[in-house]
């Protein structure tokens, strides 16, 4: 239940007032961004309130959809703004500019009245995709449509677009339609011969001159295909405008005059609340979470004097009598100890980070001889998806609920139930298919795969260049894609190699990348591929979706905001050592990458056909913080902090204790605070991704991660917890006894 719209805090000269309908706009663009669509929808009708704007992914689809032509789905997204947020927010910053420029030059005072009357760009813009739809229907012979549409948006077209449609895509700006309409909403300009009075009027003139020109053209010789593309002078524009000019100039408007929100909005302002609460001492228990573990150690030492030896160990009684906890929606939950020894905490350290994993603590082990390729946490992280070398796709990890006899009754139900996930154990509770052995497979090595942004689908691809879509409740096949990647390199009958893989943000559409050294991108719907996109010269290691800011009037380094527009892009790593950014929309690259990676004696061509060597760029972490960055990492003893906007270098990532050691693999913790490294002489390396200082190095961490006896094996792959401080290591060395993946807390 939300309370009064106009303000959630309580009257202090030190907090902001925060209408509940803005918290309301929060919630439904989160739940846009985690894929719950018809959860926002529910939301949106039952609250009446709509979005202030949309998410990349969103706005990417409406832009899409409109230059395509499918105005019945761009209304559909359309429908879920707030529309009249959006006027009053223009207006005030209207009227805040007019009272400037008055008291600049003549000291009068402001026309309410004038801006009240004002028609916003975004208003504008929607007129003129109700009349695109319009005018396309009666294009594709559809006149009744047409004409039962026109009626019902009439009144919003004469009220927003000039009678002619002459002048009204002249100047693509913010600046205001200063042309006063009157009550019925008709123009006022002179350039009117009064002949039209009104926007519908012009409209419903055009279609009757274009059911005339096709009947009469009908009534001839002409062959029906050339009678439909007849069409009137000026039907879709001054100076006979094509169709598609006229959706490109509509879509220009949407882009521009469309809010666009902040990724990660709501989750960035929890944080930052946190933290800022925290600073100001306003939740001081917070600050007990962030302690530093020292005092962990001092119980190991017994003094000699017997009377200081049972004052600490009452004290280590006292402090190991309750385990806290901080629990972001009931606040901090005080549990009590039930063991003797203190149990690790996944806070961060004394400075409120996050807590670098630095002990072994559970391992998930395969069969003899079957080792894994691909592994990954599922969003909400209470299991690991692994893909290993005989197919087959497991998802591990059992949720346990520890009761709790000992508790604060005043906590309430969340006290007594601790879930905690015991990762070893193959997930058959609410998997059923896997607990009668119906696992998910391939029939060649699992080499990528990844989740949708939902957690209902996953995606795998194998070696044999099949690319498969399941539904993770269920077990079922939804697509099969075969020779994803046409034929393999080495002739025969299997495909190349798909080497990664992602679901769009939708997840509508999977992107992959493989052996034939290009990337793809196929519609689930369709079952077929879309784009293309082609340019390196060995095999694609890494691709992703990003969203990018496109910069025209600033540097390369992206600093100037001006005149900047984001777009869907894809990213891409390949083994030449190159990093392609392209325009997802046209396969087009927009700029080629290349880290100044150092040569190295050991980069060797052990292949004739082959360019592969230490110069493999194999992983490409995408950071939200800092903005429109990612981390390069190649086979090499250093990594790169870089922009989406060019070959600028922000940050070189390499040890200070050794000396020509390999990065063989990587992955960045969910707040982008530290980057873990495997390096090919067995450790992992931490660094601070803000300063690029190596924070600490986790021994034997390669050791723990594999099960060969005689010589550690070089790990494959590093995963991080989505939400806790905990990574997982593995490695695909076939000198193994079998395959294991252990994780770190």
């Amino acid at each position: 239940m939300i309370g009064d719209p106009t303000s959630i805090s309580e009257g202090s000269d030190n907090t902001l007032d925060i209408p509940s309908s803005d918290v309301l706009r929060l919630i439904l663009a989160h739940l846009t961004e985690s894929g719950l669509h018809q959860t926002c929808s529910a939301l949106r009708r039952e609250s009446g309130v709509g979005m202030a704007g949309f998410v990349p992914a969103s706005k990417g689809l409406l832009l899409t959809c409109a230059e395509e032509g499918r105005w019945g789905e761009v209304l559909e997204v359309l429908d879920a703004l707030d529309v009249e947020r959006y006027r009053k927010c223009y207006l005030e910053d209207y009227l805040a500019k007019s009272v400037h420029d008055k008291l600049t030059h003549d000291h009068g005072a402001p026309q309410q009245h004038h801006a009240n009357g004002m028609v916003t760009p975004l208003e504008k813009a929607l007129a003129l995709v109700h009349e695109m739809a319009v005018l396309e229907l009666a294009d594709q012979g559809d006149y009744e449509l047409a004409y039962a549409a026109l009626r019902m948006c009439s009144e919003v077209l004469d009220r927003t677009l000039p009678a002619s449609n002459e002048h009204d895509m002249d100047a693509d700006n913010d600046a205001h339609d200063n042309n006063p309409r009157d009550s019925q909403g008709t123009c006022t300009n002179s350039g009117s011969l009064g002949i039209i009075t009104s926007r519908s009027g012009d409209i419903e003139r055009r279609i009757i001159a274009l059911t005339s020109m096709r009947n009469s053209a009908s009534d001839g010789v002409a062959a029906a295909d050339a009678v439909s593309l007849l069409l009137p002078a000026n039907y879709y524009g001054p100076s006979n405008q094509t169709q598609q000019k006229r959706r490109n100039q509509i879509a220009k408007l949407l882009k521009r005059h469309v809010p666009e929100l902040p990724p990660q909005r709501l989750s960035s302002l929890l944080q930052q609340s946190i933290r800022w609460q925290c600073h100001t001492g306003l939740f001081p228990t917070v600050q007990r979470l962030f302690k530093d573990k020292d005092d962990d150690q001092g119980d190991e030492n017994h003094a000699d004097n017997e009377n200081e030896g049972k004052s600490k160990k009452k004290k280590r009684k006292r402090h190991t009598s309750h385990e806290l906890r901080f629990d972001l929606v009931l606040g901090n939950v005080e549990i009590a100890a039930t063991g003797g020894k203190k149990k690790h905490k996944a806070s961060g350290g004394k400075d409120g980070s996050e807590r670098i994993p630095s002990r072994p603590s559970q391992t998930i082990r395969l069969g003899k001889k079957s080792y894994i390729e691909t592994a990954m946490f599922l969003p909400d992280g209470k299991g690991i998806v692994t893909g290993s070398s005989d197919g087959f796709i497991e998802i591990w990890g059992e949720t346990i609920h520890n009761g709790k006899d000992d508790v604060d009754q005043s906590q309430g139900l969340n006290s007594f139930i601790q879930t905690e996930v015991d990762y070893e154990k193959l997930r058959t509770s609410d998997l059923p298919y896997q607990r009668n052995d119906d696992l998910m497979m391939h029939d060649a090595p699992i080499l990528a795969m990844d989740v949708s942004h939902d957690g209902t689908l996953l995606g795998t691809a194998s070696s044999d260049g099949t690319v498969c879509v399941w539904k993770i409740m269920d077990g079922k096949l939804l697509r099969k894609l075969e020779r994803a990647h046409g034929g393999s390199s080495i002739g025969g009958d299997r495909g190349a190699a798909v080497t990664c893989l992602q679901f769009s943000p939708d997840g509508s559409k999977v992107l992959t990348g493989g052996h034939d050294s290009t990337c793809r991108e196929f519609g689930l719907l369709a079952s077929r591929m879309l784009k293309e996109f082609r340019g390196h010269k060995s095999y694609v290691n890494c691709c992703s979706y990003v969203s990018l800011t496109l910069v025209t009037g600033g540097g390369q380094d992206g600093s100037s905001r001006h005149g900047g527009s984001n777009i869907l892009g894809v990213v891409t790593g390949s083994a030449d050592g190159t990093v392609i950014v392209w325009n997802a929309k046209t396969a087009e690259p927009l700029r080629e990458i290349t880290p100044p990676i150092p040569s190295s004696s050991m980069a060797v061509v052990h292949d004739i056909h082959s360019i592969v060597g230490s110069r493999s760029i194999h992983t490409v972490l995408h950071l939200h913080s800092p903005p429109q960055t990612m981390i390069v990492v190649p086979r090499s003893d250093r990594a790169y902090l870089m922009s989406y906007s060019g070959n600028t270098i922000l940050r070189v990532y390499t040890r200070d204790d050794v000396q020509g050691t390999d990065f063989l693999a990587a992955s960045v913790s969910p707040s982008n605070q530290w980057l873990y490294i495997a390096a090919d002489d067995g450790n992992c390396v931490v660094f601070d991704v803000q300063t690029g200082v190596v924070e600490t190095i986790v021994k034997s961490f390669a050791e723990e991660c594999s099960t060969r006896s005689e010589k550690v094996s070089d790990l494959t792959g590093i995963i991080h917890h989505p939400h806790r401080g905990m990574i997982g290591g593995y490695s695909n060395d076939k000198s193994q006894k079998r395959g294991v993946l252990t994780l770190w807390k």
